[in-house]
């Protein structure tokens, strides 16, 4: 792939605008093959198999009871759940249960450098993928975020509702109550992708095997259209290549031997010599 831009990215939005007519308003999609190859299922099984020396794994729903299992919280005892072996977090997904792996952006270069480019327009990014291996995987409810989302679908579809004029209320229980008005239902799959703005209320069903990359943000301190600066304000550090340095050798000039048989006369005279 050629070098990541913005440009291509949100193609065929222009990035002018994108800013103007969508950033910090209202939510964009784009229906195209582009970007499906950034994360896959080789780079899951791959990233799982490491288990339990990865960071941050979450299983959404792991008991049945909308219990959110995060491996960090349980190895710390921030979170009172037990510690899960290999075997029942294979189990776990067998059963359908999504997945979650924040902080990805070194997963893949290819994340690296979107997030990378990202950042000279937003503050610091982050990478969370989300995994179902069934339709009907069990994610999160409706909800809000309180970053810039940028969704990149790879693998298999999803449904996607959007909601506005969201308002919260309890009941006398303390259950909450959210009063929504769907503004759009949408099927997204592979290679398309979604801009959310902050604060936007949505929520996303697994039609199938799905992954999906939700690359997120925060604004710029005082960033405007009217003052926007275009420059890394973080010290990420770029993709290295670690494979060996090799060599170039120039190939050997072959050497034109002259053929003795054909010579027209000999280079010393025989009768000089003697």
């Amino acid at each position: 792939m050629d070098k990541i831009t913005l440009e291509k990215i949100l193609y065929p939005i222009s990035v002018g605008e994108f800013f103007k007519k969508y950033w910090k308003k209202k939510h964009l999609i784009l229906r195209r093959n582009k970007f499906k190859d950034i994360y896959g299922w080789n780079d899951l099984e791959a990233y799982l198999n490491r288990y339990p020396y990865v960071r941050g794994l979450q299983i959404i729903d792991y008991d049945d009871k909308d219990t959110r299992w995060c491996l960090d919280k349980v190895m710390s005892g921030k979170l009172k759940l037990p510690k899960l072996s290999k075997k029942q977090v294979f189990d776990l997904w067998r059963k359908g249960k999504t997945f979650v792996i924040p902080f990805a952006e070194q997963e893949t270069k290819k994340l690296h450098d979107i997030v990378y480019e990202f950042e000279n327009y937003f503050h610091h990014g982050q990478v969370n993928i989300y995994a179902s291996p069934v339709q009907g995987s069990k994610s999160f409810p409706p909800h809000k975020d309180g970053t810039e989302n940028f969704l990149f679908h790879t693998h298999g579809k999803v449904k996607w509702t959007f909601y506005k004029d969201v308002k919260t209320k309890k009941t006398k229980s303390g259950e909450p109550i959210i009063d929504k008005e769907v503004i759009e239902e949408v099927i997204l799959e592979a290679g398309d992708l979604v801009y959310i703005p902050i604060g936007m209320w949505h929520k996303v069903d697994a039609l199938g095997p799905r992954v999906l990359c939700s690359i997120h943000f925060k604004n710029k301190p005082d960033q405007s259209l009217k003052k926007f600066k275009i420059q890394r304000d973080n010290n990420r550090p770029p993709w290295y290549k670690w494979s060996p340095l090799t060599t170039v050798t120039k190939p050997k000039r072959k050497v034109r031997l002259m053929n003795k048989s054909n010579w027209s006369k000999p280079y010393f005279d025989k009768n000089k010599l003697k």
